[in-house]
């Protein structure tokens, strides 16, 4: 396996939280190929969220390491940084003073694309996630599922070649699920990968390459 051709490799991953009997990860392998989604469901509080955040450099485990195309988020962290795009639960992220489209421009700027595409990608990403109708709304005037798409929008935008979601469906109706689901299967037709955590209830119904589960800190398959 070389690891600068894998999107994600973490490695024997243990987290334990001050005054934790037990760790929330425990020695967590999980490696992701070029093309693929995995999906790791899990009980409320099993840990998937702390691995999505380990992965996305965000925090650092205590023990086991990280790569993301052979990055390290402690050695590499610029780098690493513009290989990962994560989309955190709840609805949090937006400013609700904005438009839709300020916030996807703020996006653009943050991720520093370049300022002569913006323009022309948000206006593809726009369409991408069926919101031209309300590019010019604020967020704080936007449903729940709108706010949710906004989000989703910003994640998928910048192109990263992996992508981490943490309860992506959340509020979306049925259109909106099939927009993720088109959103991913870019990601992958263009050789990059996707994680999906959601409670165990939430399997996506998609094609999936690796299904998991998480419990006492441990992966399993699903």
């Amino acid at each position: 396996m070389n690891a600068a051709e894998t999107p994600l490799i973490l490695k024997a991953v243990g987290k334990r939280w001050p005054g934790s009997p037990q760790p929330v990860l425990d020695a967590v392998d999980l490696t992701l190929q070029p093309g693929t989604l995995a999906w790791v469901g899990g009980a409320n509080g099993a840990g998937k969220t702390t691995l999505l955040r380990i992965a996305a450099g965000l925090i650092a485990p205590e023990r086991g390491s990280t790569r993301v195309w052979g990055n390290s988020p402690s050695h590499d962290g610029a780098r690493f940084r513009r290989l990962v795009s994560f989309l955190p639960a709840g609805d949090r992220g937006l400013y609700a003073r904005l438009t839709v489209v300020q916030q996807l421009k703020l996006s653009a700027r943050l991720w520093l694309l370049d300022p002569a595409r913006v323009e022309a990608i948000v206006a593809g990403t726009l369409a991408r996630f069926a919101l031209q109708e309300l590019a010019c709304r604020r967020v704080d005037r936007l449903s729940m599922g709108q706010r949710q798409r906004v989000r989703l929008a910003s994640t998928f935008m910048v192109g990263a070649p992996l992508v981490l979601l943490d309860e992506p469906l959340t509020s979306l109706d049925t259109d909106g699920a099939e927009l993720v689901h088109d959103a991913i299967e870019d990601v992958r037709a263009d050789g990059g990968a996707v994680l999906w955590c959601s409670p165990t209830g939430e399997r996506p119904h998609c094609q999936l390459d690796q299904a998991l589960t998480l419990t006492n800190g441990a992966l399993y398959v699903a």
